[in-house]
């Protein structure tokens, strides 16, 4: 079976669009670091501000975090336009390559803890 000329050139524009998103990546990946962060989950008692309770790797300029727990209880997702742009390669990266380091530990999972202050 032959494909025609435009599904060839469709799919060759495809494969070079994937490989510039993901060669950008490497770039800014091998130029990034791990940061403070905080996950939500554990917080100040007197303000109820959040502690810098993890390490996150970031690539350079950018950031995301997929799981971010805020002052209801709820889980959102923080992030800046090029951590938006990179996050399914964020997530890869954190997964196989640069995992997150947890500094404090909750004492319950799932449950908030007040960090006393």
């Amino acid at each position: 079976m032959k494909l025609s000329n435009r599904v060839k050139f469709s799919l060759m524009g495809i494969v070079i669009t994937i490989s510039i998103y993901v060669g950008i990546y490497c770039i800014l990946s091998y130029h990034g670091g791990y940061y403070f962060n905080q996950s939500g989950k554990v917080r100040y008692r007197s303000m109820g501000l959040s502690v810098s309770d993890i390490s996150t790797w970031n690539p350079k300029g950018c950031r995301y975090q997929a799981k971010f727990k805020n002052i209801k209880g709820m889980y959102v997702s923080r992030d800046n336009d090029l951590g938006y742009f990179f996050s399914p390669l964020i997530m890869i990266d954190r997964k196989y390559f640069h995992p997150t380091e947890t500094l404090i530990e909750s004492k319950n999972s799932g449950e908030t803890y007040w960090f006393p202050l």
